[in-house]
């Protein structure tokens, strides 16, 4: 089986984690991951004329297609332009199947950016399960952007049996407000409301922030500006029960996280978080859930196994 895999900005290195056999192909890098690739053995490529149908049976792209689309608020040409040169190295060959991995935040559906025939699947990292989508997109979280892929977040997986009872929080807080797409998301006004309750310790390094994580009862996930968003998998990692703001983010599996941690309000989250601290037994079996939801789907044989499922 041979793949290849154009990254163009180099923005995720996971599918490589995931299928190490493939060639991974880049035109240049957002942020410097080179340690990163190091220790998963992933040396980038940059001639993109050995990508053809002579040398792959299958084509893996990972992008952020809205970038892509013209006359938008976040449209960048250099994105646009390596698009173009994928669709230019798509209609000159003859692939066995042709996989898009659109890691950008909105809830869009791909094929308003992108109709092409050839192309089998659009992997959807923001599936909205209110939305219908066409045949060809399938929900796929576990795909980003950032200094750590997903894959990567997943695999630092860790658990302390001794917890703090408090809610950790510590990130960014803003409003995010793109009125061409009609996308809101708020997180500033949410957590003013409920900060009383929170434990904040503001900027840790990374190592520190884990092991806060770790050694929290729980931890809030407040939505960013797409779903999921990074925090969720380092709170799934490190084993604290996630306090989720409500979301309409279709997971690629049937199971739920337990309704008594998913609030919509500030209301919800105190009476929510009140109920929890005084059931023990409540609290354990949320905990549980997750993570059996967590060690079941959240892998590297179980993803890659979805993957390969299309293929």
């Amino acid at each position: 089986m041979r793949i290849a895999v154009i990254d163009g900005v180099n923005q995720d290195i996971g599918l490589n984690i995931l299928f190490p056999e493939a060639d991974y192909y880049i035109n240049n890098t957002e942020l410097d991951k080179s340690n990163n690739m190091r220790s998963h053995n992933i040396n980038p490529k940059y001639d993109w004329s050995l990508i053809n149908d002579k040398n792959y049976d299958f084509l893996f792209i990972v992008i952020s297609l809205y970038d892509a689309k013209p006359g938008t608020r976040f449209f960048k040409p250099n994105i646009y332009d390596i698009l173009q040169r994928e669709l230019k190295i798509i209609n000159q060959n003859n692939f066995k199947k042709i996989f898009i991995f659109d890691n950008y935040d909105y809830d869009y559906d791909p094929n308003e950016i992108i109709q092409n025939d050839k192309i089998t699947l659009f992997f959807k990292r923001n599936y909205n399960k209110t939305k219908i989508y066409k045949n060809n997109v399938i929900p796929f979280p576990f795909i980003m952007f950032g200094d750590v892929s997903i894959i990567e977040k997943i695999e630092n997986t860790a658990y302390s049996y001794f917890k703090y009872n408090r809610v950790f929080f510590t990130g960014g807080l803003f409003i995010h407000d793109d009125p061409q797409i009609n996308y809101y998301r708020d997180r500033k006004t949410i957590y003013n409301k409920i900060n009383k309750y929170i434990y904040n310790q503001g900027y840790l390094n990374y190592n520190d922030f884990l092991q806060t994580l770790r050694t929290s009862k729980y931890s809030l996930d407040l939505n960013g500006v797409g779903d999921p968003n990074k925090r969720t998998f380092e709170i799934l990692s490190q084993g604290s029960l996630m306090l989720s703001q409500f979301n309409e983010l279709k997971w690629p599996f049937e199971e739920s996280f337990s309704e008594e941690t998913i609030f919509k309000n500030e209301n919800e989250f105190v009476n929510k978080l009140s109920k929890l601290n005084a059931d023990d037994e409540l609290y354990k079996r949320c905990l549980y859930n997750q993570l059996y939801i967590y060690n079941k789907y959240f892998n590297k044989k179980w993803i890659k196994e979805y993957v390969l499922n299309h293929l």
